[in-house]
This record gives structure tokens, sequence and C-alpha cells, in this order.
């Protein structure tokens, strides 16, 4: 293992992640020294900012001094090595800000909050604390869940509230009472994460030599990766490049149908919609602006993050019968059956709104509205929420489980197992079935223009055995923990598939700040492996890829 080129790579990207926190260092000196301090009662994270910076550059100079006589060539072995590691460190450093600031005082808490930012996944800890009104003390906070077996939870909220120190009111709570720059970061990280990290790393980083072609393949989703261009680093400039454009587009068309809504809010939303990640910087999070144009916005460009970005790359070339693939149409199908099951179901069912408002019963139009939004929030794994599915049929909820796990399209933001992978496993399944009345017949088909052969056809069939045993292990293992097994199903498709809803305790009005620390654990490693598609991660857990000679 050269572990000298590893941390020569790992020192560069160290200095660059130190980089990308200098944006919300200047958003924090913003909002310290310049704005009116009466629009944005939070408070600041400028020290915060600077420590973490510093922290990071000092690490990332430690690593390019142990590496500094090596020749920064990655061969696959390396290569893998690097991808896991940048993954499971990226998160311990972008945690730093929470840490520093004293927002989450909880290291296991902030590093599940920079790895749900990260992976793109959604999920937070974030929850406002409560306090008695008559000794304005800490009280904890109880929930109960569960069927026959009740499950009694009791946990602290994360956040303070920000307090007017003249009247003593209560002005901010939640979400809403954290730093903007955090808030900010927070957005930020799901936007690198969500076209990928390394794509950048790799797009802006000369001279990787054969190991960035691995870098590459080792963190883009889906079986079939697409090289657009001959070069590798052509190609992840092209992918940054259109994602650049999604984002000032939607930047733009949320400026124009909601007036009222304010340039970090704009610029966040479209972070997380793009990044198919859900972070908010508001409680309710789309429910807030209560704006139908906003949302249908929202539920454009949730579509747009979720389509493989090489379709748009084909397009912009003219070459407009790549779109014509088994996986695009087929995505679009179950996409819209989806929607329109779900906005049946909810006709007439009481009404109830993120923003807690209630009253009333769904409408035609209400249902379309709030059933459509939430089902492809679930299936592209966005996690956006406008009204609390919690309460909605029992079909709608189990529908919504289904389509997290059959998720968005390869190389795209979304999460998800991929609908090329149903599509695959459909064929390879239908021909087999067709093997025992007609074994003569050998039949192929074609992915992306590829030839699907026995060993690709086998991955498939392996990524969804280790889908199903790490959902099944998941879940028992927070169950082990104390949960109840309704939210901790659904714990573990939310982060197995980098969707940040759940369901029960972790359901669109909570949090996951009810967590323990084992289940922090476990939820931030399930995160980065199903970010990963398993294979990777896997492959550094096996003691044999460490040995010298194989």
């Amino acid at each position: 293992m050269l572990y000298r080129d590893i941390s020569k790579i790992l020192g560069y990207y160290l200095f660059g992640l130190a980089a990308s926190m200098g944006i919300p260092l200047l958003l924090a000196c913003y909002y310290q020294f310049i704005a009116i301090p009466e629009t944005h009662p939070q408070p600041h994270s400028t020290l915060a900012f600077f420590l973490s910076i510093s922290s990071c550059v000092g690490l990332g100079g430690l690593l390019y001094l142990f590496g500094r006589k090596s020749r920064a060539h990655l061969f696959r072995r390396e290569a893998l090595a690097t991808v896991v590691t940048i993954w499971f460190l990226t998160p311990a450093v972008a945690a730093l800000p929470f840490v520093y600031s004293g927002t989450l005082t909880n290291p296991f808490q902030a590093y599940f909050e920079a790895a749900s930012g990260f992976s793109t996944t959604g999920a937070t800890v974030m929850y406002p604390k409560q306090y008695d009104p008559v000794t304005g003390e800490e009280v904890p906070i109880e929930r109960v869940f569960g069927g026959v077996h009740k499950i009694h939870y009791i946990f602290n909220g994360t956040i303070d509230p920000v307090v007017n120190p003249a009247t003593g009111e209560v002005e901010q709570v939640g979400i809403e009472a954290v730093s903007k720059a955090l808030l900010f970061w927070r957005s930020f990280t799901q936007w690198f994460g969500g076209m990928g990290i390394i794509v950048l790393f790799v797009a802006i980083l000369p001279a990787l030599g054969v190991g960035g072609r691995v870098l590459f393949q080792a963190e883009v989703p889906g079986p079939v990766k697409d090289a657009l261009t001959p070069r590798i680093k052509e190609t992840a400039l092209q992918l940054w490049k259109i994602y650049a454009v999604l984002t000032l587009l939607e930047i733009f068309f949320l400026h124009i149908t909601d007036k009222e809504m304010t340039w970090l809010e704009k610029v966040t939303v479209t972070f997380s919609t793009l990044s198919t990640g859900g972070f908010t910087i508001r409680n309710a999070s789309i429910g807030f602006f209560q704006n139908p144009y906003t949302e249908a916005v929202v539920i454009v460009f949730m579509i747009l993050g979720s389509i493989n970005f090489a379709l748009y790359f084909y397009s912009l070339r003219g070459k407009f019968y790549r779109v014509y693939e088994p996986e695009f149409i087929l995505y679009l199908i179950v996409l819209t059956l989806s929607c329109g099951f779900a906005s049946w179901m909810i006709v007439g069912t009481p009404k109830e709104l993120s923003t807690g408002v209630t009253g009333g019963v769904f409408s035609v139009g209400e249902a379309i509205r709030y059933g459509v939004f939430q089902m492809v929030s679930a299936q592209t794994s966005t996690g956006f929420v406008t009204a609390n599915y919690d309460v909605w049929p029992y079909a709608v909820q189990s529908l919504m489980l289904i389509v997290m796990y059959l998720g968005g399209m390869s190389g795209s933001t979304a999460g998800g197992m991929k609908m090329v992978r149903h599509y695959m496993l459909f064929r390879i399944s239908q021909y087999k079935v067709e093997s025992i009345f007609r074994p003569e017949t050998v039949r192929k088909f074609r992915v992306s223009g590829r030839e699907v052969d026995t060993g690709a056809s086998i991955m498939v069939l392996c990524y969804f055995l280790i889908v199903a045993v790490t959902a099944v292990f998941g879940t028992f293992f927070f169950i082990v923990d104390g949960i109840d097994p309704e939210t901790a199903l659904g714990l573990t498709t939310c982060m197995v598939n980098n969707i940040g809803i759940g369901f029960r305790m972790d359901g669109p009005t909570e949090s996951c700040a009810f967590l323990s620390n084992f289940s922090l654990v476990l939820s931030s490693f399930l995160m980065l492996l199903g970010r990963l598609e398993f294979f990777a991660v896997l492959a550094v857990l096996v003691p044999a890829f460490w040995k010298r000679n194989f």
C-alpha cells in the first residue's frame, strides 16, 4: 500500500476543504459585523469557522508533509482506500464548526449532521430544547411510540433558543435558532456531496494518473459509469458545469416565484434541491413558505437532480436519441404512478401541514399538491416536507418506503438503489425463468449502449443481496438499541438510501435527536455506506485488501 501517495492526496484534499469553509466564514463575518443585528438574532460562528479552517489546514499540512516525496499516482487499491478515507474523514472535519460554535456539543451528533450533509441524506439531530416555564431549567422531551410494546423515548433537545435579552421572549427555536453561516454550511455540504466531492477533486486536481479514473468510478453512483469524454478530468468538469448551471437556474426561478424568500433561503434551498439532500433553514422545511409556485419549482428541480446527468450532456450536443433509455422511461412511469396513487389516497383525509396547521380535509387540488410533492421528495431521495405524511393512510406510507428503495436514475444526485438496477434485475430474472423451458436460448440485453455480461449481472445480484442484508441487520440493531420497529425500519430505509425522511419517532415533525451514541454511529456508517454504494467500503473492510501481496 502506497501510504505516502494516499497521504499527499489527502493533504491536497483537506486544503481544498479548508478553502470551501472560507465562504461560510465570510458569511459569518457579514452577519456579525456588517448586517443589522435585529434581522439576525441568532448566535454568530465567525470564530468557529476560523478555528475549523485552521484545524483543517493543520491536519492537511501534516498529511502533505508525510507524503511530499511521493508521486501522487494512485493504483486501484490505493484509489479505493483514498475514496473511503476521504468520505469518512470529511464529516469529521466538516463537523468542527458545529462543535467549536457550541451548536452541537456531542461530537457523535456533530459527525452525524456532517455525514448527513455530505451524503445528501438530510436527516438531522437539530431539535429545540425545552425548558420548564416556572424554573427555567431544561426538561427532557418525552415521546411514546409502538404497538403492543410501547416504547418510551426520553431525550434532550440539541438547540438552545434565541432569547431577546431586553424582553426575555423567545424569538427563534430549533433550526431557525442556529447561526445562519452554519445553516449555509449545512446546505453547502449537500451541494458538494450531491455531485461528488471526489468528482470535483478529480476535475480540479492536476495529473492524478491512472488513479483519477478509479477515484471517479468509485464515487459516481450506479452500475454503469458513463465516461462522457475520453479524459476523465474533462468528464468530471463537464458534470460540474451542468450542475452549476442548474443551480443558477433554480435560484432564478425561486426568485421570480417568491419575492419574500431571502437570498439565503433561495441559495440554501437550491443547494439542497439539486443535490436531493433536503436540508432547509426552516423548521417546517419547504412547507414554511406556503407557496404552491415555489413548491412547483422545487418539484421540477428535484426531478432534474434525480435524472442521469449524462442525458443533459448528450442533449446539449444534439444526441436526443440517448434520452430514450429504458431507465429514464421506467423512472418517469413509476414516478407518475406513485404520485397519482398518493394523491388519490389522501383525498378527504384530515389535513395536517408541516407548519403544524390542522383542520379540514384534503380537497382534490390539495391532495395533488401535497401528495405529488411528498412522493417526488421520497423517490428522488430529497426529503423535503410540506405535510405531516405520518398521519396519512398506511398504503401511502408503505408506497413511500418502496419508492425510497427504488430511488432515482444512476449517474444522478439521487439516492436509493437506482432504477437501472431494478430494470437489470427484472431482465435477468425474466431470462432465467425463460431458460427453464427454453434452455437452448441465449439472450442478452443492453443498458446505456453497453451489453450486460455475466459479470455485470452478478454485480447487480450481489448489490441487491448486500442491500437486503444491510436493511435487515440495520433494523435489528436499531431495535436492539431500544427503538420501536416502525421507527427502526424507517431509519434504516432513510440511512441506507440517503433520504432524510422517516416515520414515527423520525417523522416529519421530529428529528434524530433521540438517537443514542450507538445509533448515531450506526446511522453515520449506513449513510456513508449507502452513498458509496457498499462495494468500495466493504472492499476496504476485507483484511486481504491491506496485505502487501495478493
